[in-house]
């Protein structure tokens, strides 16, 4: 059973009235209680947005078809325009996004094509650390579709109904293309289970990508995830949003045939 955590008089006033609909604009007088929270959330979702795109651009000419060659160049159009909004509700808090962009490292990406970092960061920008692995080969950019935008697709859902209003109004149209992205990782995890070689070759790179993508949800135990419930910034908790996300996958996993190996949390901690 989880230890309850005590707020202060100020924090439980806050959430009284985040609760009974107080909502914030960019130029509202913002508690630093509230305040730092949000910019921990879109300072990681521009991060990783902006990375995304970087790790997906060298799939647009390695693509397999011509037409794969436009979606792919489509995708990263998308995901360079989520980092953009995102950047561009930061900038009107007053952050300097253009100056983090050129010093970060967000195109990093680890050598070993195996490697699993469990919770661990590598760099110092924000971003969800799924994003330091390199995308190395085709089946890689379709799973990324499948497994990650679909995860991103059920964390933005808490968003949709966002206190933080700038926040709530940009989430809309990205999640509406990252249902498209994972559409399009779906297609061709069908086409890719169809034939027993491709398959095989899938199977063993959904083994390796699972923990990672499973990680991106935080610690099931997390601290925070109350606060940022609280706050309006979220509605579920990371093991609530993980739950839908497994019980989606497993279903789409069953149809072609393919096996989800175990997943650990306990020791992806220890990594």
């Amino acid at each position: 059973m989880s230890e309850a955590i005590e707020y202060s008089q100020e924090e439980l006033t806050l959430f009284d009235e985040i609760k009974n609909g107080r909502r914030f604009e960019a130029d509202d007088e913002m508690p630093e209680i509230y305040r730092k929270p949000l910019m921990n959330l879109l300072w990681m979702q521009g991060d990783s947005e902006y990375s995304g795109a970087l790790g997906y651009m060298p799939w647009i000419e390695k693509a397999p078809s011509v037409r794969e060659k436009v979606l792919i160049a489509q995708i990263v159009k998308d995901e360079m325009r989520h980092a953009s909004v995102i950047y561009g509700l930061l900038k009107e808090l007053g952050e300097d996004t253009e100056t983090h962009v050129e010093n970060s490292e967000l195109g990093y990406k680890l050598e070993e094509d195996e490697a699993n970092i469990g919770f661990k960061r590598m760099k110092d920008d924000f971003r969800v650390n799924i994003f330091y692995y390199g995308i190395n080969y085709w089946t890689d950019f379709i799973l990324f579709n499948f497994l990650m935008d679909r995860a991103a697709g059920h964390q933005l859902e808490d968003t949709l109904d966002s206190s933080y209003l700038p926040w709530k109004k940009g989430i809309e149209g990205i999640y509406k293309e990252e249902v498209m992205h994972l559409a399009h990782g779906d297609k061709w995890v069908r086409i890719l289970s169809k034939e027993p070689k491709e398959k095989e070759f899938l199977q063993k790179r959904l083994n390796l990508w699972w923990p990672r993508v499973m990680n991106v949800f935080g610690k099931s135990t997390g601290k925070s995830n109350e606060f940022y419930m609280k706050l309006g910034l979220k509605k579920r908790t990371n093991k609530e949003i993980r739950a839908s996300f497994v019980a989606e996958i497993v279903e789409l996993c069953e149809e072609c045939g393919l096996t989800l190996p175990e997943y650990n949390e306990a020791e992806n901690l220890k990594k």
